[in-house]
């Protein structure tokens, strides 16, 4: 192989390697242009995609923070958000009691509820009220004391309430035990779990209880509304099951809006404006009416004006919904590509300006603009950009030859260097 030829193929490499079509002027410019420069920041969409993963250091770490959140929580009387209701709560082991007798026999003594579900009653001995109702207790209690006081007054009072374990599995972050109270609801053993994961369908949780019973709850409704008949109070032994996502029945797919996209499962018939609410998509910046539902092969726009929204307009399973994005993706020979906010009218020259390309440049005549709503591609630096829209600066060909030529004194060292040691020859 002859020299000269083995020279070109190294310059020929050097250039590629080098990356000379997308250099930028030298670093020490570089900087202090960056430093000048007023570009907004830019969206690090790793943060996003990143997968969060929990180290056993990490778990141990929540499980000493929550077991010293435990012992402060068991040390404190018990927050209520109200008076308990006799009628509704259950009696079981832990729970405190005060019996107390005025009259010629006066007495004012302290029972705790046993680990078999029994009160024992000074004089009359034990009292099954494991699972009955607190109404139910004082009833009980007071006619068989009755019997054994005479004419004495006699009071049951409810003083402590009891704790026990619940357990929360299905699609939560953190499936486990947790300690509960008769006053505690599924929704704050849910929020102790971590929450839903991504996967979870909200609208039919299950309540399983120990004597075979199933209650179900619907927390997107219940996040929406805030109906607290709906969200129930658990009990010893409860079992709180978040089913997962079934592909296999009426699903969608949501796209465009980052922190929102996936595939959702719907009910039979539920109507798109809902939908959206549920998942809580809709923002206030959000142009409703350029949301579009995709149906096989034909594109749908239930919202095309605002003011009269179709508020009837029904999914169906495979839909894809496409959520207009209110940020403009740059990328090319561009100083800093990313995502930047959408502002109303601007063209593809004021983001390739922001994005750090150079107004005066040759590649600013030869932008792209893909315009994600219509999938058609434009071309011109005055191009209005729509949200979503990428803009795409490609370097001409004399940009390209003059970053070869800046760099050219460099090949030509490495070259000389290279000859020196012997790599290329003589």
């Amino acid at each position: 192989m002859k020299p000269g030829f083995r020279i070109g193929i190294f310059l020929g490499i050097m250039f590629f390697a080098s990356g000379a079509w997308t250099q930028v002027p030298e670093n020490k410019q570089k900087k202090e242009w960056e430093k000048k420069s007023t570009v907004p920041k830019v969206i690090d969409f790793s943060k996003i995609f990143e997968q969060q993963k929990m180290s056993r250091e990490d778990f141990e770490t929540l499980k000493r923070e929550k077991e010293t959140e435990l012992q402060a929580r068991l040390s404190q009387p018990a927050a209520l958000e109200k008076s308990v209701d006799p009628e509704k709560y259950i009696v079981g082991p832990g729970d405190i009691f005060s019996f107390n007798v005025w009259g010629p026999t006066e007495t004012q003594v302290s029972i705790t509820v046993s680990p078999e579900g029994k009160l024992n009653i000074p004089a009359v001995g034990e009292i099954d009220v494991d699972g009955r109702t607190l109404s139910e207790v004082k009833s009980l209690v007071l006619k068989k004391a009755a019997s054994v006081y005479g004419n004495s007054k006699i009071a049951l009072i409810l003083e402590g309430v009891r704790f026990f374990r619940v357990h929360v599995v299905g699609e939560v972050k953190y499936p486990g035990t947790y300690i509960a109270q008769a006053i505690n609801r599924i929704s704050e053993l849910i929020t102790n779990a971590g929450g839903v994961t991504d996967w979870a369908w909200k609208r039919k949780i299950e309540l399983r209880h120990s004597d075979g019973k199933v209650d179900y709850f619907d927390l997107a409704s219940f996040e929406q509304k805030g109906d607290l008949k709906q969200d129930l109070f658990v009990n010893g032994g409860d079992v709180i099951y978040v089913p997962s996502i079934e592909l296999s029945k009426n699903v969608v797919k949501v796209e465009g809006d980052l922190a929102n996209s996936g595939i959702y499962q719907i009910f039979e018939g539920e109507k798109l404006l809902d939908f959206l609410q549920r998942i809580r998509v809709l923002k206030r910046n959000t142009n409703i009416s350029k949301i579009v539902v995709i149906r096989s092969t034909e594109k749908i726009f239930p919202f095309q004006d605002e003011k009269n929204v179709n508020s009837d307009f029904q999914l169906q399973n495979g839909d894809r919904v496409v959520i207009p994005s209110n940020y403009v993706y740059v990328k090319g020979t561009v100083r800093i590509p990313g995502a930047y906010p959408y502002v109303l009218n601007l063209t593809a020259r004021d983001y390739a300006g922001m994005a750090g390309g150079d107004y005066r440049s040759a590649s600013i005549k030869s932008v792209r603009v893909y315009h994600v709503r219509t999938g058609k591609i434009e071309k011109g630096p005055n191009v209005i950009v729509e949200p979503g829209d990428v803009v795409h600066l490609n370097p001409t060909w004399n940009e390209r030859l003059r970053n070869y030529i800046q760099i050219l004194p460099a090949i030509t060292s490495l070259i000389l260097a290279a000859k020196a040691a012997g790599l290329l020859g003589k």
